[in-house]
């Protein structure tokens, strides 16, 4: 019997989204992936699980409690293998949360970061397990990694 590891997906809605269910669509069939976000429009497939995570950006701070709260109860319930996230700030509650039950962090920046890592990026690129950029010139071929681009 070959078990799936479970992945959690996170990410802000918009383009972070949108590269985040590219990037998954190439995982589902080996592994369980469990998203999350904070918007309902994303119309699941039969199978998938979604949850809806309060949305936290820089000028709503206060949101970052609940947000977390909601993350941390996702994390306890589903205990994913793997975090994986496109960002932002719910992706950067998950890695920073997952870090602290011990659960293997993916972070892929958004292809929007062009010249320069993303704010959230830049909060967990020393936590994340993996740190993926996808612009070359923004690797450093140690803590940021280049292996290619979602869009």
């Amino acid at each position: 019997m070959n078990v799936k590891r479970k992945i959690f997906a996170i990410s802000s809605p918009g383009g972070h989204w949108i590269q985040l269910t590219r990037l998954c669509a190439g995982l589902e069939a080996e592994h369980e992936i469990v998203y999350a976000l904070p918007d309902k429009l994303f119309k699941p497939k039969r199978d998938q699980k979604i949850y809806s995570v309060i949305d936290v950006s820089a000028d709503d701070k206060w949101k970052l409690l609940p947000c977390a709260l909601q993350v941390g109860y996702i994390l306890l319930k589903e205990r994913p293998q793997v975090i994986l996230s496109t960002g932002a700030a719910p992706g950067v509650v998950a890695i920073l949360l997952g870090k602290l039950l011990r659960i293997r962090t993916i972070w892929v920046d958004s292809i929007a970061n062009v010249q320069k890592i993303s704010r959230s990026g830049e909060l967990v690129k020393k936590r994340a397990d993996v740190f993926l950029t996808q612009w070359e010139h923004l690797s450093d071929a140690q803590q940021i990694l280049f292996k290619g681009s979602v869009l």
